[in-house]
């Protein structure tokens, strides 16, 4: 009659089964590395576009007669790399409808934009701001609509834009 030790065989399946456990995470954690890996095929990575200091200037011939004003701030994001030579303008397309002057107002730096339009127009307007410190150039998510005489912001409730980097 042969006698067992119990313990010793409960130690010996307890490491048969630490080593298949730590062996399965090891193969895991290789086809894990391996797929998360850059494919060396595929070796484009996103650059962003550094854009010239753009000549923005809104018309001055009084084709729009009509205005509306806008006060906007950056979202925090931008408004930590700020200059003051940063840039900021409304356009109707491609046209330029309105130039940003910043203005300091409570320790914030703020644009206001007189945007110009005709009476009767309900045009959509985008936002495009330059960073002067990083060359980039970024759209407002969103457009605003235009309306004579309206008031989008003020002073002390400026609108927070959303930006997309342009590329």
């Amino acid at each position: 009659e042969r006698s067992f030790n119990r313990s010793a065989v409960n130690l010996s399946l307890k490491y048969f089964y630490m080593k298949r456990i730590s062996s399965a995470l090891y193969i895991f954690l290789i086809a894990a590395t391996i797929g998360c890996s850059k494919n060396p095929d595929n070796t484009t990575e996103e650059v962003a576009t550094k854009f010239p200091v753009p000549t923005w200037k809104a018309d001055d011939t009084g084709k729009y007669p009509a205005t509306m004003t806008a006060v906007f701030n950056l979202p925090p994001t931008l408004a930590s790399g700020f200059t003051k030579n940063d840039k900021l303008a409304a356009f109707v397309n491609d046209e330029c409808r309105g130039v940003g002057a910043i203005v300091e107002v409570n320790n914030l730096y703020l644009f206001f934009v007189l945007i110009q339009g005709l009476p009767e127009e309900t045009n959509k307007i985008s936002i495009r701001y330059y960073s002067d410190r990083t060359s980039f150039m970024y759209e407002s998510r969103f457009a605003l609509t235009f309306l004579a005489d309206d008031i989008y912001g003020t002073a002390e409730n400026p609108k927070i834009l959303e930006f997309t980097r342009l590329k």
